[in-house]
């Protein structure tokens, strides 16, 4: 004999309260293209995603505040000083600031260097930010599969086919939106590296995530309130921090910048972030160096490359290194965006 449909609903609602903790009961009124059975769940579903959005907002909007105060204030002095392609630069970041747009991490040229270390502490706080969005987001989406999963086997048992197609659909329309989510937050590349503005730190001093067989000639030091790893080579061969990465599926090709800063070097060796990729058995497939100097440099310099990534590849090393010279190199806002 078949249940009758309140019974039904009921027992439902009984059950994705003990698998999820939250009541849930079955709607009368279905959200746009979601069947009323699905509903409560949909509901749940963008309901965390909103509270998600509102967090990272939030966590931004001081770096943000201070960073268009600080835009401010130098479109001011462009305009007084009659600097019109000084001012359009610093107007056009404003404006992509305003909209919560990502920033790519060189700046403009002709952005005024006053505006670096708040651009910075933007970047690292937008990074951050948007991280621990998608670790989260990743999660609920989780919680809703299993719901979606939970009356998938219900409609099975009870042979509805209509129900069935719909939630096929929903779960379609779930992976789609995940894609789309991650591509939107990320812009056109998500960067795999994990403390890559080396604010995270061990107890040691050295960077969080990172390792080396030599810690004592690297550290995380501050100026001027960004952080940044310290790298001291004291002789010939290779002094360097790495930080290992799995290579995700999809990536085809790897974005790598970072800032550097040399004051001292003796030798005729180079210093920089070096890419290394590895097979499933640990075996070397290529190396590239994308980023590298083989001169001081007093001043900070943003550089930038690109690294193929080989389908044989299944980890990623993530290298500062210097080679063969004696040198202090700072690395500064390592990323590695994946395209």
């Amino acid at each position: 004999m078949k249940m009758p449909k309140t019974i039904a609903a009921a027992a439902i609602s009984t059950a994705l309260i003990a698998l999820f903790g939250f009541p849930f009961a079955v709607a009368q009124n279905a959200a746009d293209g979601v069947p009323a059975e699905l509903a409560p769940l949909a509901a749940k579903y963008q309901s965390d995603l909103k509270v998600l959005a509102e967090a990272r907002d939030k966590t931004v909007a001081p770096a943000r505040q201070t960073y268009l105060a600080a835009l401010a204030t130098a479109e001011q002095k462009a305009a007084s000083s009659q600097k019109p392609e000084e001012s359009k630069a610093v107007g056009d970041e404003k404006t992509a600031v305003s909209a919560g747009t990502p920033l790519p991490a060189m700046a403009a040229p002709l952005l005024p260097a006053t505006l670096l270390t708040p651009r910075t502490n933007l970047r690292r706080e937008m990074d951050r930010a948007e991280r621990e969005y998608g670790v989260r987001a990743q999660q609920a989406a989780a919680d809703y599969l299993r719901g979606l999963t939970f009356y998938e086997n219900n409609a099975r048992a009870a042979g509805q086919t209509e129900l069935l197609k719909q939630i096929e659909a929903e779960k379609g329309k779930l992976a789609g939106q995940n894609a789309a989510g991650a591509h939107a937050i990320h812009g056109a590349a998500r960067n795999l590296v994990i403390n890559g503005d080396f604010t995270q730190k061990k107890q040691d001093g050295t960077p969080e995530s990172w390792k080396s067989d030599m810690p004592k000639r690297g550290a995380v030091a501050t100026e001027q309130g960004a952080s940044f790893l310290r790298l001291v080579s004291l002789e010939k061969g290779e002094t360097f921090f790495v930080e290992e990465l799995d290579r995700p599926p999809d990536v085809k090709e790897l974005a790598v910048a970072l800032r550097l800063r040399c004051k001292d070097m003796k030798g005729q060796g180079t210093y920089g972030v070096v890419i290394a990729q590895r097979d499933g058995d640990n075996k070397l497939v290529a190396r590239d160096m994308p980023c590298d100097m083989s001169g001081p440099a007093p001043a900070w310099k943003t550089m930038s490359g690109l690294v193929r990534i080989h389908p044989e590849t299944k980890r990623l090393i993530v290298r500062c290194n210097i080679v063969d010279c004696l040198a202090t190199v700072d690395f500064a806002d390592v990323r590695v965006d994946a395209k």
